[in-house]
């Protein structure tokens, strides 16, 4: 949906005046940078539960370092869609593009509200960063897939559900990691993107991110569930990106409807994911 920055802004201001008759979140900081908000009447998150927001987010934005100088990354290509009717999910195949051939790898995975853990498979890579199940024969080496030898991914995952892969070499040198969202929800306003994705189960933790607004500028975040309100205000990167995280939950509430809404100069994207147990209505970006 799309609206004109007049629009926008009258939009926002209507939705500040409405709420001034609700309960009003409330923001923080952790000591690692991560803006998060709550609502009145919910315990604090604990150290630890704070200390894996913050890995998820730098897992899904890392930045070079020791064992990845070159800040490489994985990359998912999808080869076959869903099929419902046979209850098959997608399948990927994955590229670790600029990795070097001459190591043997292995993959772990880190579902959400799980351990990470180590599939027990060698892996290898092409010259096209295609990660294959052996050492590439001359016809494979620039191949950009290779049916039966490639390493093809089936994850199963709810709507906005992220799975973080990492590929290690087995002489502990290079690590290279990645974040898969096999359905995704996003909204998209002009070349503004607010993702939602669910950082703990039952979407009791909710990862926003938001990106191609203006860089390095400053954009309110409006977060609405069962009626509490919370505005918070998210800084943007030199590239217009920024992530905070949403504790969703409700005092007298099992379950609800988060709704997030981020304004620039020129866009107004907006989602909503539901959270809680029990059965849940669609979620929707918008």
């Amino acid at each position: 949906m799309i609206r004109s920055p007049h629009c926008s802004a009258l939009i926002l201001l209507s939705a500040f005046l409405q709420c001034a008759v609700f309960s009003h979140g409330q923001s923080f900081k952790t000591q690692d940078g991560l803006i998060y908000s709550d609502f009145p009447g919910q315990p604090a998150p604990s150290k630890d539960l704070l200390s894996e927001l913050v890995r998820q987010v730098r897992w899904d934005t890392p930045k070079a370092g020791s064992l990845n100088p070159e800040g490489l990354r994985l990359r998912f290509e999808k080869v076959e869609g869903q099929d419902a009717h046979q209850n098959r999910p997608a399948r990927y195949r994955v590229f670790a593009d600029g990795a070097p051939e001459n190591r043997v790898y292995n993959l772990s995975v880190w579902p959400v509200g799980q351990k990470l853990t180590a599939e027990p498979q060698d892996l290898y890579v092409n010259g096209q960063g295609l990660l294959m199940t052996h050492q590439p024969n001359a016809g494979q080496e620039t191949s950009f897939k290779a049916p039966g030898d490639e390493l093809c991914l089936m994850p199963q995952a709810k709507t906005a559900e992220p799975i973080r892969y990492i590929l290690s070499s087995k002489d502990d040198q290079l690590s290279i990691l990645g974040t898969l969202v096999p359905h995704p929800l996003v909204a998209l306003d002009q070349d503004c993107t607010l993702e939602l994705r669910i950082a703990e189960p039952d979407a009791t933790a909710v990862l926003i991110v938001v990106d191609g607004f203006p860089p390095q500028t400053k954009i309110p975040l409006v977060l609405e569930s069962e009626g509490q309100t919370a505005h918070m205000i998210m800084a943007l990167d030199s590239g217009g990106h920024a992530e905070v995280a949403d504790f969703p939950s409700v005092l007298g509430k099992a379950q609800g409807i988060l709704k997030a809404t981020a304004e620039g100069p020129s866009c107004l994207p907006s989602a909503v994911l539901p959270w809680g147990a029990g059965p849940q209505p669609d979620q929707k970006a918008q």
